[in-house]
């Protein structure tokens, strides 16, 4: 009887937990579509967390999270105070901030702190579970935080928040399987930033090594500087892609809800497209055979494949795409730099 009694309580506690579970993510849900809506201000920072902190089942301490944005904020403002950035434009100020947040995360930095000189350690590549198939945090912006160790999806965002939270301009941008920076200053025009491998690639290196159909540039699939609000969409699917790896699809509803609200603000926002089109290809496959639904399910995922086709979209296998990181950053950095910005002893000696 007491172990009978004993499996209840924990029948109701695993579904009341669950339920719980899911009610993190429909919060998370709305506070996103409120900001893509209008209802609330974008903001690319507490999306991050939102959508993070749903996953973690509302256990992420956002006064952690958020101090250490400050803190990383701080360090760079000091960075851009040190005297040893020089810019020769108008626009310094965001020249400098985009250095500093740069070599923040890429260079290990002195960092004053009262009497003592301490060192920043700069964030590093996690090879090893890239994408997050072993577990879905390794994409996070708090994992990132914790171990110094993130991927082309936690290591732009941190850099886009730090340039939010400095108040400047700053646009993620997408390649296939990747997400990188992309600014722009009055002495380069726009330029790119490869956290992954601390390099300033050219959109023609993107083109020629990166597998983009030029139709996909065209259409805006890859390499345009997304919007605040696009790049909140790109968090929706995030959210999506955690509850499918939290519970897996379940009936399709929350995961293709996420999707349809990011592609109403990013229409052809191609990770929200191809979830969509797996999505409903794996209800189709559940369906009755020969069934309405059946046949509903197939037109639909018919409909979406070609849309993706049409836009440009080619698969880019995991060996590549592991062969095309490795190839960037095989230039002199430093050299890229100088480039981008002046420094000071290069001043002097002019």
């Amino acid at each position: 009887m007491i172990r009978q009694t004993l499996l209840l309580v924990i029948v109701v506690f695993m579904h009341f937990h669950a339920n719980a579970q899911k009610n993190y993510y429909a919060e998370a849900f709305s506070k996103c579509e409120n900001m893509l809506s209008g209802k609330s201000i974008p903001n690319f920072q507490e999306a991050v967390f939102t959508v993070e902190n749903a996953y973690l089942d509302n256990q992420l301490d956002k006064v952690v999270f958020v101090d250490n944005i400050n803190l990383y904020t701080q360090i760079c403002k000091q960075i851009m105070n040190s005297g040893n950035i020089v810019y020769p434009e108008k626009d310094k100020d965001i020249a400098a901030g985009q250095c500093a947040v740069f070599l923040f995360m890429t260079d290990t930095i002195p960092i004053v702190s009262g009497n003592d000189i301490i060192g920043s350690i700069p964030f590093t590549y996690n090879f090893e579970d890239y994408a997050g198939k072993e577990e879905w945090s390794s994409m996070f912006v708090s994992t990132l935080m914790q171990t110094n160790t993130g991927n082309c999806h936690s290591l732009p965002y941190l850099y886009k928040i730090i340039m939010d939270e400095m108040g400047y301009e700053c646009h993620l941008a997408l390649a296939p399987n990747h997400i990188y920076i992309k600014v722009q200053n009055k002495r380069v025009g726009w330029y790119n930033i490869e956290l992954t491998c601390r390099d300033f690639p050219t959109d023609v290196w993107y083109v020629a090594s990166g597998y983009i159909h030029t139709d996909a540039i065209r259409n805006g699939v890859y390499m345009k500087a997304l919007s605040d609000k696009e790049s909140i969409a790109l968090c929706l699917v995030d959210l999506a892609q955690g509850y499918q790896a939290r519970f897996g699809m379940k009936d399709g509803s929350f995961i293709l809800k996420c999707c349809d609200t990011a592609l109403t603000h990013f229409p052809n926002y191609i990770n929200a497209l191809l979830l969509k089109a797996e999505t409903i290809t794996a209800l189709h496959k559940q369906a009755v055979p020969d069934s309405d639904e059946s046949q509903e399910l197939f037109a639909q995922m018919n409909e979406i494949y070609t849309m993706i086709h049409k836009l440009g979209y080619r698969k880019m296998p995991q060996a590549m795409y592991l062969n095309w990181l490795r190839k960037m950053g095989t230039e002199d950095v430093d050299n890229r730099m100088k480039s981008i910005m002046v420094k000071k002893d290069e001043v002097q000696q002019n």
